[in-house]
């Protein structure tokens, strides 16, 4: 894939947006390549929560106009049952009586820090709102292990090698590939350092070191993103014969409303319905390369190259809220107690890591990629546990359910290693 920067434009103010991260040139903050120098971490909060948003002193909210109460909004019953009440003063807070950026509500209702959703344990998994690959079954990362272990033999079989999670959770990835090394006698056991990136509820097994970060550069080793990207906010647009409008948020007394903000011009966008962007992934995806001075970087998400993710017929957009394994196109409830995501452009991801000089390989389906690793031969090795062998059957039609979990894509990013990855080779 041939990928382009990010889309730069100016927003509905006149400034001009800067290319990685939507803010205004002038007051962005990103630091360009000194800021990914420094280290790589990966706090979700990547504009930062301040003011009386930040959870630390009292909740206020307005009662009228130009009057302040303490503690907040007498909230109704189906004002509350909208979401965590407390977030929701929070919010309406911050917007004191205007109103505030999609970005920035997405951004509160996932991250805020005393009552976002991802501050909360318990959100991946069968008793929360949505299963990710790696619970599903050890397998997955089993699979992905082997394909570390490969990247480890062709960089020589150095002593360190180091594998970093952003995004690690609560270490299911992890444990299931250091339980697979630990069966190897070859060396690599012995070499990996884990380092799992993790701000929000972080595992507890000590074979990982945690950290919210930042991460050195490690000289030989892989960065692993699964299912992280999609969960950055978004810029949300609606296009039209003005150009592209970003979507707002307030507070009318009862609910949360969209309203129409500024028109903004952005290189490529529709020509009309609604989409979104990811104003972060580039500038993320450009930290996790230059983590890796000779490795890879492995990306799993949901997503598609920029033309389909645009295509003229996608005029709703790619957000989904899940709650209770249940999905649904609303983020206006649940505040707080819902995921919120949006589908990954993989043309900028192709495209920041080509500028950190990497060869870029994909984006393939999971299922196809993980058919090459030979997920199907782990099922037939099972095969003396008729027990086991059905669960592992189970996870692989689910793995690989092209309805579902096998339509995440899954993107290479190599450098200092000859020739494609395990599962990109091209198709004989």
């Amino acid at each position: 894939m041939v990928g382009r920067r990010p889309a730069a434009g100016r927003d509905g103010a006149g400034g001009l947006l800067c290319a990685s991260h939507g803010a205004r040139e002038r007051g962005c903050r990103c630091g360009g390549a000194a800021a990914r120098a420094a280290g790589l971490w990966f706090g979700h909060l990547a504009h930062g929560i301040d003011g009386a948003a930040n959870g630390t002193g009292p909740v206020l909210a307005r009662a009228g106009p130009g009057i302040l109460v303490d503690m907040g909004l007498d909230l109704d019953p189906g004002t509350a049952s909208q979401g965590n009440p407390r977030l929701i003063e929070s919010i309406i807070w911050e917007m004191d009586d205007g109103a505030m950026p999609f970005w920035r509500f997405m951004e509160l209702a996932l991250y805020h820090p005393a009552f976002g959703y991802y501050r909360k344990a318990g959100r991946v998994g069968r008793n929360g709102d949505f299963l990710t690959s790696p619970v599903i079954h050890p397998m997955f990362g089993w699979a992905i292990a082997g394909w570390c272990r490969e990247i480890w033999e062709r960089l020589g079989r150095p002593p360190k090698f180091t594998i970093v999670e952003p995004g690690a959770g609560d270490g299911a990835l992890a444990a299931s590939i250091l339980d697979w090394a630990a069966g190897r006698d070859d060396g690599f056991r012995d070499a990996i350092r884990y380092v799992a990136i993790e701000p929000n509820n972080p595992g507890s097994d000590e074979r990982v070191e945690w950290t919210e970060g930042p991460v050195e550069p490690v000289s030989a080793g892989v960065v692993i993103s699964n299912e992280l990207f999609d969960a950055f906010p978004v810029r949300v647009f609606d296009a039209g014969p003005r150009g592209p409008v970003e979507v707002y948020v307030r507070w009318d007394g009862e609910q949360f409303v969209e309203i129409p903000g500024g028109v903004a011009t952005i290189d490529d966008a529709p020509a009309s319905g609604r989409f979104e962007v990811n104003t972060q992934a580039y500038g993320a995806m450009q930290s996790m390369c230059s983590l890796v001075e000779r490795g890879a970087v492995l990306v799993f998400d949901y997503g598609y190259p920029q033309e389909e993710l645009w295509a003229p017929w996608r005029t709703a957009g790619t957000l989904l809220c899940f709650y209770r394994h249940t999905a649904h196109e609303n983020p206006y409830i649940h505040v707080g107690e819902q995921d919120i995501t949006t589908h990954v452009n993989f043309t900028e991801l192709a495209a920041a890591a080509g500028e950190e000089g990497m060869a870029v390989y994909g984006p393939v389906a999971q299922a196809e990629f993980l058919h090459a690793l030979g997920l199907g031969a782990l099922v037939d090795g099972a095969r003396s546990d008729l027990q086991e062998y059905f669960t592992r059957r189970r996870a692989l039609e689910q793995l690989t359910d092209g309805a579902g979990l096998g339509r995440v894509r899954v993107l290479a990013a190599t450098r200092g290693i000859e020739g494609p990855p395990p599962g990109f080779e091209p198709a004989r």
